[in-house]
């Protein structure tokens, strides 16, 4: 009788280590530079940010650590369309993705607006449409991107906001259509922002942002599901705000 008990006391330890180790695990999530939510400095070789702390505050909440490392956006939605790449951060819900992708709660929103020089006047543009009377630059395959395409409007693809930015103070482009905190945010950096302004796009809602799963990953429906939960409750005790006041 008792070396029965002795066993199922055993047999209970070494189930319940595996429920803790299997989430007491480290999740490598690859994302790009999108300040301030994702900020990567390769100087100091880290990636920080609003959304960047909240995702691993709440994956903390469920006892997992989070590992960030920068990929170029296409080959972070390659790797998830195959399933080799788990999922990403601060990414929009489009009608292109919902076939490989999951997407999480809401963690932050931006909004849509186009990036000038100064001088140039803008007073006219309210929808997207009105973009089509000027050049337009827009990172290709971003959440813009994708939206000037499905509605045939004329643009040049870049691979980053600092090349967009470029592109207007260069004057090889009259608009630069992208979020707008990040794209101010940059252009502090690179000491161009006076040169700069933002109108922001009247008619287009807030664009709420996730973290994306790719559906082919056999770890990111539960992995999703640990991260809403975290999510929740770094919302109920605060951590979640005090987190955005530090940014916006």
């Amino acid at each position: 009788m008792f070396s029965q008990r002795v066993q199922k006391s055993l047999l209970l330890s070494v189930l319940f280590s595996c429920h803790v180790s299997a989430w007491g695990q480290t999740v490598t999530i690859p994302v790009v530079n999108f300040p301030p939510y994702i900020i990567i400095s390769p100087m100091e070789n880290t990636i920080s940010g609003m959304d960047i702390r909240i995702v691993r505050e709440a994956f903390a909440q469920r006892n997992i650590d989070t590992k960030f490392v920068s990929r170029p956006w296409l080959s972070i939605m390659q790797g998830m369309q195959a399933g080799s790449t788990l999922g990403t951060v601060s990414c929009s819900r489009r009608p292109e993705r919902v076939s490989f992708m999951l997407f999480s709660d809401e963690l932050s929103t931006t909004n849509r607006a186009v990036i000038s020089r100064t001088e140039l006047d803008t007073h006219a543009i309210e929808s997207v449409y009105d973009l089509m009377d000027y050049r337009v630059v827009a990172v290709k395959g971003w959440d813009m991107e994708q939206q000037l395409l499905e509605l045939n409007i004329p643009h040049q693809q870049i691979s980053s906001i600092s090349d967009g930015l470029n592109a207007v103070i260069n004057d090889t482009s009259d608009l630069f259509y992208v979020s707008d905190y990040p794209a101010m945010y940059q252009a502090r950096l690179q000491g161009i922002h006076k040169q700069l302004k933002v109108t922001n796009i009247v008619s287009e809602p807030l664009v709420p942002l996730h973290v994306c799963f790719s559906k082919k990953n056999p770890e990111a429906r539960s992995l999703m599901q640990e991260f809403n939960q975290g999510l929740q409750a770094i919302k109920r005790n605060g951590t979640y705000q005090a987190i955005r006041n530090e940014y916006l």
